[in-house]
């Protein structure tokens, strides 16, 4: 859920620093310009040479390497344990994702990748037999570099909306979906929901994920949505039970409802 086990920070920071030519703590670090960690931290999370499968391997099973770290302290255990443990039970929560949060890190090989495989990708990316078919027969998407990159979108963030919805149980949760693909993109990519959300589509550098005409009808219901999550505790759409596990889907096409039943089932054999 975002928080990075201590060994995994440990490496990447030895990582960071082994690049940077400093010694990976506090004050090395604080030797080098900002923009210059910035540029070497996009560097170190690329894969090394020759090691891409198991650099994207290690990703997908360790999850991403920047985020809270469970230290012990600050942290003391990872997010998810501690709600299904009841933190934070009385605290409403809105969850979601777009569809395709990762997919950009197969669109530049589209060509390749829809010639590939998809059953083998997947089990080189160690997924076992019968979740990778129960996987595949779920998926919506269509074409190896799409279901290759909505494996790691799955991965990654829509399966832990899942187990977030889950672990918290009872507690007052709603899950959404935002499923509008960008003109420019052609899916529903990274981040693409936040300008939405904040009915804010005329904010710089939004046109290059969202295009020059962005409906201004999503952003006006997706705002008013989090205005009276805001102020009354209720999104307006059904909160998740284990039972419908219902999610309010923002710009789908018509044909989807916009409440659907089980809406993450398609990522339910990760979990």
């Amino acid at each position: 859920m975002g928080a990075v086990a201590a060994p995994a920070a440990r490496r990447f920071a030895e990582r960071l620093a082994a690049l940077a030519g400093v010694r990976p703590d506090r004050d090395g670090f604080a030797t080098l310009p900002e923009e210059r960690l910035l540029d070497l931290q996009r560097l170190a999370q690329k894969p090394e040479r020759g090691a891409r499968l198991a650099g994207l391997t290690e990703l997908l099973d360790g999850g991403l390497p920047l985020g809270p770290v469970i230290d012990g302290d600050v942290l003391p255990r990872s997010p998810l344990e501690a709600l299904a443990d009841g933190a934070s039970a009385g605290i409403p929560l809105v969850v979601g994702s777009t569809d395709d949060e990762f997919t950009m890190i197969t669109a530049r090989a589209r060509r390749l990748l829809d010639l590939a495989p998809v059953p083998l990708a997947l089990a080189l990316l160690g997924l076992g037999r019968s979740r990778r078919r129960a996987y595949l027969a779920r998926s919506r998407r269509r074409g190896g570099a799409a279901r290759l990159g909505g494996y790691v979108s799955d991965r990654l963030i829509r399966s832990v909306v899942l187990r977030t919805a889950r672990a918290r149980a009872s507690a007052p949760t709603w899950v959404y979906r935002f499923a509008w693909p960008s003109p420019p993109i052609g899916y529903a990519c990274h981040c693409l929901d936040v300008p939405f959300w904040f009915d804010h589509l005329g904010a710089d550098g939004v046109g290059t994920i969202a295009g020059d005409a962005p409906p201004v009808d999503l952003a006006a219901a997706m705002h008013t949505a989090a205005v009276h999550f805001v102020s009354d505790g209720d999104p307006g759409w059904p909160a998740w039970d284990a039972t419908a596990r219902r999610a309010r889907v923002f710009g789908a096409p018509a044909s989807i409802p916009s409440v659907e039943p089980d809406a993450y089932a398609d990522v339910a054999p990760l979990v």
